[in-house]
């Protein structure tokens, strides 16, 4: 059987017959076995690389750890290819992620790398079909005198060369056959099913925009066929890739034609595009082009969408924007109604929080691997309360006084598969979200805020969420995991001019804000992360760096409000409003009420109360879900009835739980 088998083996021809000839059948000889070792790339001068997952960090590792003269990789791709977006969403990524990953590396490495690529020494390519399945390594030395191949199955990427996964590679040394067989397969992909990555000539200004990737540079056409629905995958950077070819394909599709199911992008559409983006400005930085945040703590390196961000800053403007964020906090006396200290303390909480959020994915990460409380470093914050109260206006400020422009995603982006390449696209940048309902919210938001898992990248967002007030709270697994600020502080609705007013204000204000108070926070946060690289407070470290500067350059002394916060003195308050109404349902004049009367009731029960409600003109039948779990025996709770430890719920709430005819509150 071997020797019929070996009588009809594959006779590859040229690079374009190889291509087409789909599943191979390799027969070899096992020798040996061995634990895995970088060594094994040790001792050549020349490395060509075919790996399936867009693996950049690895690649530039590799750059930096081996000197080789010349060094090529073939970039395929996990998901499936659909559509002539993807392709060039695909590209754009992965070009701007070997940038990245270079730019994190000290400044005399970044140029020896940088100079290799403008130089032709190291070389990239990525797919524009969906063939390149094979992980495959040809090593070079000298004028060929020493030949290795290396196949298997692991990628050139940090988690199959680490051992997080089990994976294997096998390995010919000085095998001529080997070698023209495999050197052919991988020059079939690369002649048939790839463009060059042709790096910009300087990597640190600015990320690529997608105009400038290699399929629309080419000049000639560009020919693509979709491959069966059935043959699509959806693994790691497939979200990435997905949530970047949005904006891509609202600009491409209706500009590409399809001819006996192909898609076509001809070298005048392919222009035409390209000047659309001169054209309309707006194009690029609004629809094609995702803000992110980067932030390289060890080198200081901060960039935005790629644009390098100093930390330097102009005393004029930190001055200037100082004073304009204590007057825009100071603003809320001028007219809200309500508990308006109140109302000021907790948006400042909120803005302790967000100034430190792109340090939150750092600071998590390092919880799970150390046994931290990842509670303590929450993802989400969800600001809700009355229309009227500042929410939009807040959350708006604040981002600009960070970046330099408000930035809201559109709120019907607010589902899990968008959120899920949000949370991988953004990097460290937040992503706010305005008016979300709490249908959506619950649908779409509550298995990413129930997540423990750590994203599949090293630099995610936090979310900012804010809704109007309903009758109900939220549920207790939702306010431990996120930061939670509730206000019923408000302008009266039927004072219009102050309304305008307060507007007008607030946009005066936000006129005379730059980014010098944030960048100069950046500095401060990251010194004080280096000497603690696992803050227990986040709250009260943020906080204290923003009073900090502010009490140096805003002049004058600081309002009651702009006092540091420690994570105690939030979590103590985020139960307020649940306490009120459970408070409320326990009550003397409820006690014993019956369900069959339309309304609540409980009774005592030894060491325990027992509560049952009927649902309310919403259609929602518990409070018990927005209390503490500790509260309540979860066993004997059944239906419209559950059961509170008392001693637990007297404590949560203050009080002793008296029954009617005895006076109360009684405090004890």
């Amino acid at each position: 059987m071997v020797d019929d088998f070996k009588q009809n083996r594959l006779d590859f021809g040229d690079a374009h017959s190889a291509a087409e000839q789909g599943l191979r059948v390799v027969t070899a000889e096992f020798k040996g076995v061995e634990p895995f070792s970088w060594g094994l790339f040790g001792g050549f001068d020349r490395m060509r690389v075919l790996t399936f997952s867009a693996s950049a960090p690895m690649i530039v590792r590799m750059l930096d750890r081996h000197s080789f003269d010349f060094f090529e990789c073939v970039f395929g791709y996990e998901g499936g290819l659909r559509r002539v977006a993807d392709i060039v969403a695909f590209q754009q990524f992965l070009v701007n992620q070997v940038r990245d990953c270079a730019l994190q590396l000290e400044d005399e490495r970044q140029r020896v790398i940088f100079e290799r690529i403008q130089a032709g020494k190291a070389r990239f390519y990525v797919v524009k079909d969906n063939i390149a399945h094979a992980k495959l390594y040809l090593l070079e030395a000298g004028s060929g005198e020493r030949r290795r191949v290396i196949v298997g199955s692991a990628n050139l990427s940090e988690r199959a060369f680490g051992g997080k996964q089990p994976e294997t590679l096998v390995v010919f040394d000085n095998d001529a056959q080997a070698w023209a067989h495999y050197a052919r397969e991988y020059d079939a992909v690369k002649e048939t099913a790839s463009d060059r990555i042709d790096m910009p000539l300087n990597l640190r200004e600015a990320e690529i925009a997608f105009t400038d990737t290699p399929v629309m540079q080419d000049p000639g056409p560009t020919v693509f066929q979709a491959p069966p629905a059935e043959e699509l995958t959806v693994p790691q950077v497939v979200h990435t890739v997905e949530e970047l070819a949005v904006p891509i394909d609202q600009v491409v599709s209706p500009q590409v034609t399809r001819e006996n199911g192909r898609y076509v992008v001809t070298p005048s559409v392919k222009a035409e595009i390209k000047k659309m983006r001169w054209q309309k400005g707006q194009l690029q930085s609004d629809e094609a082009k995702s803000t992110n945040l980067t932030i390289h703590q060890g080198s200081r390196h901060v960039s935005l969408s790629g644009v390098h961000v100093p930390l330097e800053t102009d005393k004029e403007g930190l001055r200037r924007s100082c004073k304009a964020i204590v007057e825009y906090f100071n603003n809320y006396e001028q007219g809200f109604v309500g508990d308006v200290p109140r109302l000021q303390r907790d948006y400042f909480t909120f803005m302790s929080w967000l100034y430190i959020s792109p340090f939150i994915c750092d600071l998590r990460t390092r919880a799970v691997v150390g046994g931290g409380n990842i509670f303590h470093y929450p993802l989400f914050a969800i600001i809700y309360g009355k229309a009227n109260c500042g929410k939009t206006s807040l959350v708006d400020t604040l981002i600009a006084s960070m970046f330099g422009h408000p930035s809201t995603v559109q709120k019907d982006s607010f589902t899990r598969r968008t959120l899920r390449g949000l949370q991988q696209n953004y990097k460290r940048f937040p992503v706010v979200f305005d008016d979300i309902t709490r249908r959506r919210f619950t649908d779409h938001g509550l298995d990413i805020v129930k997540d423990e898992n750590l994203p599949p990248v090293k630099e995610h967002p936090c979310f900012v969420i804010s809704m109007n007030a309903e009758p109900q709270s939220f549920q207790d697994e939702v306010v431990k995991r996120c930061l939670m600020v509730y206000t019923n502080t408000s302008i009266p609705t039927h004072k219009h001019s102050l309304a305008d007013r307060l507007h007008a204000s607030v946009e005066e204000i936000r006129n005379r804000l730059t980014t010098d108070l944030y960048r100069q926070y950046l500095g401060a946060v990251m010194d004080r992360l280096d000497s603690t690289p696992e803050p227990r407070d986040i709250l009260q470290m943020s906080s204290a760096v923003i009073c900090s500067i502010l009490d140096e350059h805003a002049g004058g002394q600081l309002p009651d409000w702009c006092q540091p916060v420690s994570w105690n003195q939030y979590a103590d308050r985020r139960y307020e409003r649940p306490a009120r109404r459970l408070a409320a349902l326990l009550a003397p004049e409820n006690y014993r009420k019956k369900v069959a009367e339309g309304e609540q009731g409980w009774t005592l029960q030894a060491d325990t109360v027992v509560v049952w409600e009927k649902a309310d003109a919403f259609g929602r039948t518990s409070i018990k879900g927005e209390i503490p779990d500790f509260l309540y025996d979860d066993t004997a709770s059944v239906g419209d009835t559950f059961v509170l430890w008392r001693e637990q719920t007297e404590e949560f709430l203050g009080r002793t739980i008296v029954r009617s005819g005895i006076r109360w509150p009684w405090t004890r």
